[in-house]
């Protein structure tokens, strides 16, 4: 018998910096798979796909509504794929549109910054 698909969440493969020689949580799993796999003589293929996040999922992590994020796309700020008739936003794209947006405000607020901190020179 197949076993289920087993799915890795890239975050607990970032979170997973070892500091004791135990294997992380998320290897045990693909250990495990791969072992039920073997004993049932089964072969196993792993892949990978890109992460892809829904407008809701970045509205979410940055804070904002989801029309927002709509707006954004619309307007060619987010690039965005279309999966049917619906949005989704690949992980890269939205770490560059997030740095690229944090830099701006940065850029706006750096001299108000500096004489809240340093006073006017």
């Amino acid at each position: 018998m197949t076993p289920a698909p087993l799915t890795i969440d890239p975050e607990d493969v970032r979170a997973s910096v070892q500091e004791t020689p135990a294997l992380p949580a998320w290897l045990e799993k693909v250990a495990e798979y791969v072992q039920h796999a073997a004993s049932e003589g089964e072969t196993v293929t792993l892949t990978a796909k890109q992460r892809m996040l829904t407008p809701q999922q970045v509205a979410s992590l940055t804070g904002v509504s989801r029309s927002t994020i709509s707006r954004k796309i619309k307007a060619g700020e987010i690039h965005a794929v279309k999966v049917g008739n619906r949005n989704r936003i690949p992980y890269d794209e939205y770490q560059r549109w997030w740095d690229q947006a944090m830099g701006d405000v940065i850029e706006l607020v750096r001299d108000d910054l500096r004489e809240d901190l340093f006073g006017t020179r």
